[in-house]
């Protein structure tokens, strides 16, 4: 469905379509300073990307002043906020979600993306249901001593262990309880070859993607991919195959990854499902976390 430019909404309320540059200016403010803890961005300035890919943003006026902004389209919207004086944030939601059930497929969900989780409670009470959450997590690079344990063998990532890698993964993430959900080995595979590309034109991202073989068998038993994201690194995935975890595998990843790229990053950061067993290790490496990211539905019948 085609968004319109202008939006009335009724009561005085209209929402205007900005773009990226005009937008980023208030999201990155109202938005992106006010919640930037949630995220550990490393600049506010990031905010601009974030605008150009969604390109979706609109102000929302009340008595042709800018009150707040939201990223909208049809069955999905994210980063609501409100702009000083003014401090009705509920009402402001409650108007765009009944602007969303006109737009949006009748046979879809509507996808509210990354409610901070002081908001959860009054979106379920408009309706809204949670179905993922998580956080995002931080910590400084620096150099470490990264050693493996006796019969394993770490190899830089390449394409002929792309499969092997998706075999990992598939095994890893289903043995997790909590992933209700795992991807597809093709999908898997996929997001391997995603990882050689971003390593190759970066040599800390390279260094610190690893894959360790379990010398006897041959078998890829646990890897940590990476890319850069928002101008830091981002551990992609982490995991080691159900039998061989607690053997000092996983520990020589996160250090490997942290030593790594400290020639060239200050920070390292990654993002974890709430409840996952792994933000224990993650948090014992020194990675800090803040308040859960919740992204949530609305059921449009």
């Amino acid at each position: 469905m085609h968004m319109e430019k202008i939006i009335n909404l009724g009561d005085n309320i209209k929402l205007v379509y900005q773009e990226p540059e005009v937008f980023s200016k208030y999201h990155g403010v109202y938005y992106g300073q006010k919640y930037g803890n949630y995220y550990f961005r490393n600049s506010p300035s990031i905010m601009i990307e974030k605008a150009k890919y969604i390109d979706s943003g609109y102000f929302i006026l009340k008595d042709n002043n800018i009150v707040g902004g939201v990223f909208l389209k049809p069955n999905f919207m994210t980063d609501l906020f409100v702009v000083p004086p003014y401090d009705d944030y509920g009402y402001l939601l409650e108007k765009i979600l009944g602007y969303l059930k006109v737009i949006s497929k009748k046979e879809e969900n509507i996808e509210i993306q990354e409610v901070i989780e002081e908001y959860v409670p009054l979106y379920e009470s408009k309706g809204c249901v949670l179905f993922e959450r998580g956080f995002w997590m931080i910590r400084p690079t620096e150099p470490m001593n990264c050693t493996l344990p006796e019969g394993f063998v770490a190899k830089d990532l390449d394409m002929e262990y792309k499969e092997d890698i998706a075999d990992l993964l598939v095994e890893a993430y289903t043995a997790n309880p909590i992933f209700e959900s795992v991807a597809t080995k093709a999908e898997y595979i996929k997001h391997v070859e995603e990882a050689v590309e971003y390593s190759k034109v970066n040599s800390s991202l390279y260094n610190a993607t690893k894959i360790v073989i379990d010398k006897e068998t041959n078998m890829v038993v646990g890897t940590c991919l990476h890319m850069e994201f928002e101008g830091v690194p981002l551990i992609m995935s982490f995991a080691v195959r159900p039998k061989y975890q607690g053997k000092g595998i996983g520990s020589y990843l996160i250090k490997n990854s942290i030593d790594s790229t400290s020639s060239e990053y200050k920070a390292t950061r990654l993002y974890v499902y709430y409840n996952n067993s792994a933000i224990k290790v993650y948090e014992h490496y020194g990675f800090i976390k803040n308040k859960t990211l919740n992204d949530m539905h609305l059921v449009n019948n």
